[in-house]
């Protein structure tokens, strides 16, 4: 059966059938887990509790995206000070 009449009569696209001759699969993703410690979280949230998110990816030496996400996996929320520090 050609390839045109068989689209027509499984009602699919003729690449479709043409990717499946080919047997075409998904490629598996060459990076590495990028999960940060929690042991590394915890002690860097204790030593430095008002670290903007930024600096403690430099010290982690990780992205910033990566560090907010270690936050709320952990479920650190940032308290607001009662006081503004230019207020007094």
């Amino acid at each position: 059966m050609r390839i045109h009449k068989a689209a027509k009569l499984y009602v699919i696209s003729p690449t479709t059938i043409v990717s499946w001759k080919r047997g075409i699969s998904v490629k598996p993703a060459n990076r590495s887990p990028r999960k940060i410690a929690d042991g590394a979280s915890k002690q860097d949230i204790i030593d430095n509790p008002d670290a903007y998110y930024y600096k403690r990816a430099a010290r982690l030496d990780y992205s910033k995206f990566g560090v907010e996400r270690a936050m709320k996996r952990l479920s650190y929320t940032r308290k607001e000070s009662l006081g503004h520090s230019k207020a007094s």
